[in-house]
């Protein structure tokens, strides 16, 4: 039935536009049906073949979800560019294995070292303390002198820096190790030809 109505449209410069209205039947015009707005519509060349399809209006949830997959794919791309640059900088700094765990090594001890200064602050403000219990101990029954008591609070007060400093340092040295821990496993990656993007556009 619709190649006898394609027949019987005129041929010269022609088109035709068929579609299934909804709640209808087979719709064939020179012209885009306005009833087949929200359904597919195929352009017929003059013989009858298939031109083209042009689909429906994507709905408002498609729209969405095509919106999110794009910033998904936006944002892969730039994890990608990152981490492609940090890769280049990574190869530059360090020419061999061997310079990056040496600077690893280097960064480690000067941490640690700063941690055993730390710790022993820490020693020599408790021995401070310890003296200046023995000190208060003498002014037994007695009202004790205004000058131990600013002692002691001045050794609160560094002691409190001091346990404040010891812990930063501390999680320091454990994110500086997995942070160097990384960067080993990505140049060895980098150099075996087997590093892989964070993310895949499109995924």
């Amino acid at each position: 039935m619709a190649a006898m109505a394609l027949a019987t449209l005129p041929q010269a410069g022609w088109c035709a536009y068929m579609c299934k209205a909804p709640g209808g039947g087979t719709i064939i015009r020179d012209y885009l049906p306005t009833e087949c707005a929200s359904v597919e519509i195929r352009e017929l060349n003059p013989d009858g073949s298939l031109k083209r399809v042009i689909p429906p209006p994507r709905t408002a949830e498609q729209r969405r979800v095509d919106e999110e997959k794009d910033k998904r794919s936006a944002e892969c791309a730039k994890q990608n560019e990152a981490q492609k640059q940090d890769d280049e900088v990574l190869a530059r700094r360090y020419p061999l294995e061997d310079d990056l765990i040496a600077a690893r090594d280097r960064a480690l001890a000067n941490e640690k070292a700063r941690l055993g200064q730390q710790a022993q602050r820490q020693q020599e403000l408790k021995a401070a303390r310890a003296r200046m219990e023995e000190a208060k101990a003498a002014y037994k029954g007695r009202p004790v002198p205004d000058a131990l008591k600013a002692d002691f609070d001045a050794n609160d007060t560094a002691m409190a820096t001091i346990d404040h400093q010891v812990e930063a340092t501390t999680a320091g040295i454990e994110r500086l190790s997995l942070k160097y821990d990384a960067d080993l496993k990505r140049y060895r990656e980098l150099v075996r030809g087997t590093a892989r993007p964070p993310c895949q556009v499109g995924e």
